[in-house]
């Protein structure tokens, strides 16, 4: 990916499909771990959450050596690691600009808004409701405000769900107010820096793409 390769020049980064590998090592061994078990192989982690063993090992090596031979892997030691890699040993302040169904859903989601992330503030232009919380207490402020409480609320990445038309304005002014990640709900590929990471998360892009395989399905032929 062109993006992964721009990124690079101002990380020592690994993909971003690695990435999404190692996120999800990391919630299989939590949901071993609250079982009480102490190690697990790569081939009874691939086994029990239908991954691939030989991934596992592959992707775990690019940081060093996490499990023994005969043995395996110490599960509280490597969930440590990851998050040490995945750099979830920090907090990060999130700012949510929008303020409709999915911005203060997204605000109000207790797997989002706990851990290494924190929901500080929500930005919006409808009078009616700067100056309101949402149901879990984050304020929402206007939107002309957005540089100064991103600055003073020290926010680091920012989360869009603004219409099309809006996100690449809302995108360059959390990018010049020093947000360096941001998420992008809307339908629309927005234009930043390269040493900025950009995700989209455009739900109805993938369902369009789930249809696509859907309707190619032949089920008894």
């Amino acid at each position: 990916m062109r993006e992964d390769k721009e990124i690079k020049k101002h990380c020592p980064c690994v993909s971003e499909i690695v990435t999404r590998r190692l996120s999800l090592y990391l919630r299989c061994l939590l949901m071993v771990n609250r079982e009480g078990d102490a190690y697990i192989s790569s081939k009874e982690l691939a086994e029990r959450f239908h991954l691939n063993a030989d991934q596992i090992r592959k992707d775990l090596s690019y940081f060093g050596t996490f499990g023994k031979r005969g043995v395996g892997y110490n599960i509280e030691a490597t969930i440590v690691k990851l998050k040490e890699v995945l750099g979830l040993t920090q907090v990060y302040n999130v700012a949510i600009a929008g303020a409709g169904n999915l911005g203060t859903a997204l605000a109000d989601y207790p797997r989002i808004n706990r851990d290494s992330f924190r929901i500080v503030a929500l930005f919006d232009r409808d009078n009616r409701k700067v100056g309101t919380k949402t149901k879990t207490g984050i304020h929402i402020y206007h939107i002309s405000e957005l540089e100064e409480w991103v600055k003073k609320l020290n926010v680091r990445m920012g989360i869009i769900a603004v219409p099309a038309d809006a996100a690449q304005a809302i995108a360059d002014r959390f990018v010049e107010s020093g947000v360096r990640g941001i998420m992008n709900f809307a339908p629309m590929r927005i234009q930043l820096p390269s040493y900025i990471k950009t995700i989209s998360a455009d739900f109805k892009s993938q369902l369009e793409v789930l249809a696509y395989y859907v309707s190619k399905i032949k089920i008894g032929e």
